[in-house]
């Protein structure tokens, strides 16, 4: 019996690794049943491919988010609501239940493991709801349409979802099941706008304002529609975005649009007494609400350009207290994305309260406010600015080998700027007195630095590099560029607009750049002008306007009216660089500006690309 058990064995175990074998290469996900029901439980099957992060995880974790029937924007982040469940481990499966309510139009979903993801490359899987008689529910159609449209479920998902084409194909197919559905044509307002100036259509923008008119007039009280109807008549209609604007603080008197509006006339003035004295009036109004934060920001700023450091450290201290007793977050928010939300807001009260602290003598205080803000997960230019202050501190307080390392380190691990550099000299000879080693370590950090900054670098590389779409733009000088026709070069895309402020400091370094590259024939850099706000000859003569007054020289493209090269290229927020290889691939996608080492970044990210073309 014994004998002829082995050989049995021995099968069983060849059959099972000729499984292993024949794994999918992408993963895969079933939903049970096929067509899922609101209110009903439905089981997501998961089944990681070779290519999956996951695949050879102990655990796994479903993240769904919920997206309302017929959202706008602000609905999914306010009404979206987000569940991270854990999985059970059947086979090579894992399998988990949801349980969708009546106001789910569809559900978004990406699985987890700690810092592992698998996102299906950056697409996720989408769930649609379907009713009894197995026809998609009411607004499931246009929820998706949203999902692919909008772009805040990319945000809260940490997915690159944006695709028009999708977007449009689920809206046709809403109107087509439900041509009743008249909150669908209103959330598609962005949608089917971008798409009628793109053609030219004021027959559909005409369309598209009667049936926002029509909308608020049958639903006066509809808060969400409101916002988007201001949205497009500020656009078109400026006195229509009045009226609109009015019957939204009567709903909302304290909506972020009023106080938006409120802080950005404020910001106008020049006199910082009477501007500080303005914003303080204000603090009743933002009080509770979402504009709480960026009011305090302002404040932080002329209190500080005031030097009122007893009244920093009251509003700071009260500001802090408010984030960890009731930190921003909707039930559409991860836990990492409330945390993320929570730290970036800590960083403008605890920078705000070290330095007043450290100026009323109070330095230990001031040291804890420097400590908390060091385990913030801050941006590369926010911890250079908080690194500048801190070495300066230790100076202050004659801290020299303290001062010295920190420095040093700083720039060792590439959180560079030319005070840190000044700061370690100073610090380093009022340790030692010797000017030349002091030299000599700096010249060895740098290196350091270098070799820091391309591993980080190398980490960021997209792989596999996805292919850049093509297209073709006016550049703002004449002529135009299509990208097709640059292959075998690099090429760099740097999307901005006038009003951008990290754009603005950004770019006297993109001058720079551009200065010692302009001769070399296997590079290419552009400036592609996007979200701009004006269209067609007013565009062109400010776009102008701004670089000759700034003298800058670097090429610009202009983004059409839609801003469609910056959705093909599923740019979220401007600055962002895209680097794309001679093999017509994008190697790189960096956003936002990140301090002096701008120029020496760009070589490194070139100098990657070029090795993975081989001479």
């Amino acid at each position: 019996m014994v004998k002829l058990l082995i050989p049995l064995l021995i099968s069983v175990f060849i059959f099972l690794l000729g499984c292993e074998k024949e794994l999918p290469e992408y993963s895969q996900v079933q939903i049970i049943p096929e067509k899922p029901q609101q209110t009903k439980i439905l089981t997501i099957s998961y089944s990681p491919g070779k290519n999956s992060p996951l695949a050879k995880e102990d655990s796994v974790t479903l993240q769904a988010l919920f997206v309302p029937r017929n959202p706008t924007s602000r609905e999914i982040l306010e009404k979206g609501r987000l569940v991270e469940t854990p999985m059970q481990h059947r086979g090579r499966d894992w399998s988990a239940k949801l349980k969708p309510d009546s106001s789910t139009g569809c559900i978004v979903m990406v699985f987890r493991s700690g810092r592992k993801f698998d996102n299906n490359n950056g697409q996720g899987w989408d769930v649609l709801l379907f009713n009894s008689q197995g026809k998609p529910v009411k607004g499931a159609y246009s929820a998706l349409s949203q999902v692919w449209g909008d772009g805040m479920v990319s945000f809260l998902m940490d997915l690159k979802k944006f695709n028009k084409d999708s977007a449009l194909q689920y809206y046709s197919r809403e109107i087509k099941l439900y041509p009743e559905n008249w909150r669908a044509r209103v959330v598609s307002t962005n949608l089917r706008y971008g798409l009628a100036l793109k053609n030219n259509d004021q027959e559909e923008i005409g369309k598209i304002s009667q049936d926002l008119d029509e909308y608020v007039a049958k639903h006066p009280h509809d808060i969400h529609i409101l916002e988007l109807a201001y949205v497009f008549f500020y656009r078109t209609n400026p006195k229509k975005a009045e009226k609109v604007l009015k019957q939204i603080a009567k709903l909302s008197p304290k909506h972020r649009y009023l106080i938006s509006n409120k802080i950005k006339k404020i910001n106008k003035i020049q006199n910082i007494e009477e501007r500080l004295q303005r914003l303080s009036q204000l603090e009743k109004e933002v009080e509770g609400t979402d504009s709480y934060f960026n009011w305090a920001d302002y404040m932080f700023k002329d209190l500080t350009a005031l030097q009122r450091w007893e009244s920093i450290i009251q509003l700071g201290q009260k500001v802090v207290q408010k984030l960890e007793e009731n930190p921003p977050s909707y039930p559409s928010y991860s836990r990492k994305k409330r945390e993320k939300q929570k730290q970036s807001k800590l960083y403008a009260p605890l920078r705000a309260m070290a330095i007043a602290y450290h100026k009323l003598g109070q330095d230990n205080k001031a040291e804890k406010c420097f400590q908390r803000l060091n385990q913030l997960s801050l941006y590369s230019h926010q911890r250079t600015a908080f690194l500048e202050e801190y070495i300066q501190f230790l100076i202050d307080r004659g801290e020299w080998e303290k001062a010295s390392e920190t420095a040093l380190h700083a720039i060792r691990t590439a959180n560079y700027s030319r005070k840190i550099e000044d700061l370690f000299r100073i610090a380093y000879q009022k340790k030692t007195g010797d000017k030349n080693s002091a030299e000599e370590l700096l010249k060895k950090a740098k290196e350091e630095s270098g070799i820091f900054r391309k591993q980080e670098f190398a980490r960021t590389m997209l792989t596999p590099p996805p292919p850049a779409p093509n297209f073709t733009l006016n550049r703002l000088d004449g002529g135009k560029v299509t990208l097709a026709d640059l292959r075998g070069k690099i090429v760099i895309l740097d999307f901005w607009a006038t009003w951008c402020a990290p754009c603005k400091a950004s770019f006297p370094y993109l001058q720079k750049f551009w200065e010692d590259n302009r001769d070399n024939p296997n590079l290419v850099l552009f400036a592609v002008n996007t979200k701009e706000g004006v269209t067609g000859k007013k565009r062109v003569e400010k776009v102008k306007k701004y670089m000759q007054k700034y003298g800058f020289s670097f090429p610009v493209l202009l983004d059409d009216a839609e801003n469609s090269v910056m959705k093909l290229f599923e740019v979220g927020s401007i600055p962002t660089k895209v680097f794309i290889g001679p093999d017509g691939k994008i190697y790189f996608k960096e956003v936002g500006f990140h301090g002096p080492t701008m120029v020496e970044d760009m070589n490194i990210q070139i100098e990657l690309i070029k090795e993975q073309f081989p001479s």
